[in-house]
Protein backbone atom coordinates (compact mmCIF):
# COMPACT_ATOMS: atom_id res chain seq x y z
CA UNK A 1 0.00 0.00 0.00
CA UNK A 2 1.22 3.09 -1.01
CA UNK A 3 0.83 6.58 0.87
CA UNK A 4 -0.01 10.30 -1.03
CA UNK A 5 4.20 10.83 -1.46
CA UNK A 6 4.51 7.26 -3.28
CA UNK A 7 6.44 5.89 -0.15
CA UNK A 8 5.15 2.39 1.37
CA UNK A 9 3.41 3.31 4.80
CA UNK A 10 4.79 1.67 7.51
CA UNK A 11 2.39 1.57 10.38
CA UNK A 12 3.93 1.40 13.58
CA UNK A 13 2.59 -2.33 15.28
CA UNK A 14 3.10 -1.53 19.19
CA UNK A 15 1.15 -2.11 22.10
CA UNK A 16 -0.12 0.31 24.87
CA UNK A 17 2.75 -0.22 26.98
CA UNK A 18 4.95 0.21 24.04
CA UNK A 19 5.93 -3.14 23.88
CA UNK A 20 4.79 -5.73 21.15
CA UNK A 21 1.45 -7.61 21.65
CA UNK A 22 0.65 -10.67 20.20
CA UNK A 23 0.76 -11.35 16.25
CA UNK A 24 -3.44 -10.93 15.71
CA UNK A 25 -3.48 -7.76 17.24
CA UNK A 26 -0.56 -6.27 15.43
CA UNK A 27 -2.38 -7.88 11.93
CA UNK A 28 -5.15 -5.53 13.06
CA UNK A 29 -4.03 -2.50 13.90
CA UNK A 30 -1.76 -3.00 10.66
CA UNK A 31 -5.03 -3.66 8.86
CA UNK A 32 -6.36 -0.20 10.69
CA UNK A 33 -3.70 1.76 9.39
CA UNK A 34 -4.54 0.04 5.31
CA UNK A 35 -8.22 2.01 6.28
CA UNK A 36 -6.72 5.01 7.31
CA UNK A 37 -6.45 7.02 4.02
CA UNK A 38 -7.77 10.90 3.03
CA UNK A 39 -10.66 9.39 0.70
CA UNK A 40 -12.23 6.78 3.42
CA UNK A 41 -11.66 9.39 6.19
CA UNK A 42 -13.34 12.53 3.98
CA UNK A 43 -15.98 10.07 2.56
CA UNK A 44 -17.76 8.64 5.74
CA UNK A 45 -19.03 10.30 8.92
CA UNK A 46 -17.92 9.54 12.23
CA UNK A 47 -19.93 6.79 12.96
CA UNK A 48 -20.15 5.32 9.54
CA UNK A 49 -16.40 5.61 9.14
CA UNK A 50 -15.85 3.06 12.39
CA UNK A 51 -18.53 0.46 11.14
CA UNK A 52 -16.92 0.38 7.85
CA UNK A 53 -13.30 0.13 9.44
CA UNK A 54 -14.22 -2.46 11.69
CA UNK A 55 -15.77 -4.07 8.31
CA UNK A 56 -12.55 -3.84 6.18
CA UNK A 57 -10.75 -5.55 9.36
CA UNK A 58 -13.26 -8.51 9.94
CA UNK A 59 -13.26 -8.76 5.72
CA UNK A 60 -9.21 -9.06 5.93
CA UNK A 61 -9.25 -10.93 8.87
CA UNK A 62 -11.06 -13.92 7.53
CA UNK A 63 -9.84 -13.65 3.85
CA UNK A 64 -6.21 -13.78 5.26
CA UNK A 65 -3.77 -16.29 3.96
CA UNK A 66 -3.07 -18.72 6.78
Amino acid sequence: MLNFTGTPAKPKMIGKDGGSENGLQNLAVYYQSLFDIEENINHYSWNDYQNAKRKFVKYLMKHRAA
